[in-house]
């Protein structure tokens, strides 16, 4: 992971019984409340290089999208300590055992894991940049469980 100016992070993801855990402590230097988060997306080849712009998402509320179900966030929301919540004030913050739901990210983008993704998150208070982090994320030996399919014949 890197940091730029006001946001520090240390991390681990570690794969258990079939999910991926997080475990990890960042802070956010600010005195500004966060509202806004810009999310960039680089999909690259399995090795890391060779990458290409994928797509970018504006949250303009973060606070309300936080809560929002069913969302690649979703699962590991509430393994922060102190909770993350709005207005997002607080210097620092613990996940712990935080997990990713696979199955969301395979209705997103059902090709997600044959990449290697470099993912960058600017935080905004209003107009005014806060810091921002990149993370690379690979899906390592994960497959996704289909029900059988019952097929009757007339």
């Amino acid at each position: 992971m890197t940091t730029r100016p006001n946001i520090s992070a240390l991390y681990t993801i570690d794969q258990y019984r079939g999910k991926y855990v997080i475990n990890g402590n960042a802070t956010i230097q600010t005195s500004e409340l966060i509202d806004r988060v810009s999310v960039i997306f680089n999909r690259c080849n399995k090795e890391g290089i060779n990458c290409e712009y994928f797509q970018n998402w504006n949250f303009n509320d973060v606070c309300q999208k936080l809560l929002e179900k069913n969302q690649i966030w979703s699962s590991w929301y509430g393994s922060f300590k102190p909770p993350l919540t709005c207005p997002i004030n607080k210097v620092h913050y613990q996940i712990q055992n935080g997990t990713f739901d696979f199955e969301i990210i395979s209705l997103w983008y059902p090709d997600a894991t044959n990449y290697y993704w470099k993912v960058n998150q600017k935080l905004y208070a209003g107009n005014i940049f806060v810091g921002s982090y990149t993370i690379d994320i690979y899906f390592f030996e994960y497959t996704v469980k289909m029900k059988p399919l019952k097929l009757s014949f007339l």
